[in-house]
Formats: structure tokens, C-alpha cells, sequence
């Protein structure tokens, strides 16, 4: 009877499958910064037009008028919504954000109408800043960005009245702090937290939640 060696090969295939995703989620990415950026200039064109004509508004109204202080809200929610298309544009250009030195105090506290406005009447809007917080550089628009996305998230997880509470604070994270904790690097920070006392996030959701796409509604 002859004997007969054989060979079994096996190709472990996941390496392969996962280099192809990150290709088509690169390819798709690819094609959203093409359509983010024009979107963002035609927006941008219409956000001058706004300005411009607040500005006009403005230098023809009489300065007494109670309609000068909604005017000049106009003027200043354009303003930082232009900050945001130059996002949408450095996303699609790949250009890098544009960080400043700033007090965030001062940032959120410049947010605050506009938050109140995009999360309701009937929810309640608590503002703590932190006492004399340390300086941070950052994107402003960013921070503007990031408040925003999270005031309304926090007001679609509030059915009917509720509260959303906005807080800074400088904190110091030690050795013993992130030795249980990955990612976290000991040094002196200041803290951004935005919180409320809607529904909660399921298990699902959190371990969706640093996900660009992923969404629940």
C-alpha cells in the first residue's frame, strides 16, 4: 500500500477582510468630504448673504430699538455658524483644525441662548462654571460643535420636562487614577461635562457610542 504525505494549507482570511472594510469605509469616506465640501461653500455663500444683511439691518435701525439685540443674535449665530462649514470644509480639504488659547468659561458661556433655543422651553438649562479655570487650546468651533450635538442629544433623551446642566472644572488626573483606566494620561486637565436626567443609554448603545456613523433614530 503506498503512503501518500499531505499537505493542509490554511489562510487565515481576517487580516484580508478587515484591510477591506477600512478600503471602503476610506472610499465612502472619501466620497462624504467631496460632498461635505460643497455643501459647506454653498452654505457659506448663504451665511454671507445672512451677515450681510444683519449688518445692513443694523446700521438702519435705531439703536434703542428692542429689535437691535434679536438682530445682533442673527448676526451672531451665522458668525458661528461659519465657523462650522470651515469645519465641514477642513474636513473635506483634510486640512487640520485651528486651535486657539482660550477660557472655556467664556466659550460656553457665549453658547448659552443658542443651547437654550436648540433644547426647548420645557427643559431646564444649568450653567456651573468652574472657578478660576485654567486655559485651554482648542478649536473654538469644535467646542461649539461638540456642545450643541450634546444638548440635543440630551434633549431627545428627556420626554417632556427635564434638566440639562453644563460644567466645568479643572481636575488632576494621578498615576493611581489611570492605572485602571486605558487611554487616560496623568496631568492637569479641565473638565467639560454636559449632563441630564433623561432615559439613559442602553448597553448597545454604549459600545456604539465612539462610532462616526451610528445613530438611534
Amino acid at each position: 500500500m503506498e503512503n501518500r504525505d499531505q499537505f493542509v494549507i490554511y489562510e487565515d482570511l481576517t487580516e484580508k477582510a478587515v484591510l477591506e472594510r477600512q478600503l471602503q469605509q476610506a472610499q465612502r469616506m472619501e466620497s462624504i468630504g467631496r460632498l461635505a465640501g460643497g455643501v459647506a461653500h454653498d452654505f457659506n455663500n448663504m451665511l454671507g448673504v445672512i451677515i450681510g444683511h444683519a449688518e445692513l439691518a443694523t446700521y438702519k435701525m435705531d439703536p434703542s430699538s428692542p429689535a437691535c439685540a434679536d438682530i445682533a443674535e442673527i448676526r451672531k449665530a451665522a458668525e458661528r455658524s461659519t465657523d462650522l462649514t470651515r469645519q465641514l470644509l477642513a474636513f473635506a480639504r483634510r486640512q487640520t483644525a485651528a486651535p486657539k488659547v482660550l477660557d472655556l468659561n467664556d466659550t460656553v458661556t457665549g453658547m448659552l441662548k443658542i443651547l437654550r433655543r436648540l433644547i426647548g422651553e420645557d427643559i431646564d438649562l444649568a450653567w456651573k462654571p468652574g472657578a478660576t479655570l485654567w486655559p485651554v487650546k482648542i478649536d473654538p468651533a469644535q467646542i461649539d460643535q461638540i456642545l450643541a450635538n450634546l444638548c440635543v442629544n440630551s434633549r431627545d433623551a428627556i420626554a417632556g420636562v427635564g434638566k440639562v446642566t453644563i460644567e466645568t472644572q479643572n481636575i488632576t488626573l494621578d498615576d493611581t487614577y489611570c492605572a485602571d483606566r486605558a487611554g487616560f494620561v496623568p496631568g492637569a486637565y479641565v473638565m467639560l461635562a454636559v449632563s441630564d436626567d433623561g432615559c439613559g443609554m442602553d448597553k448597545e448603545t454604549l459600545e456604539n457610542l465612539f462610532e462616526p456613523f451610528f445613530t438611534t433614530k
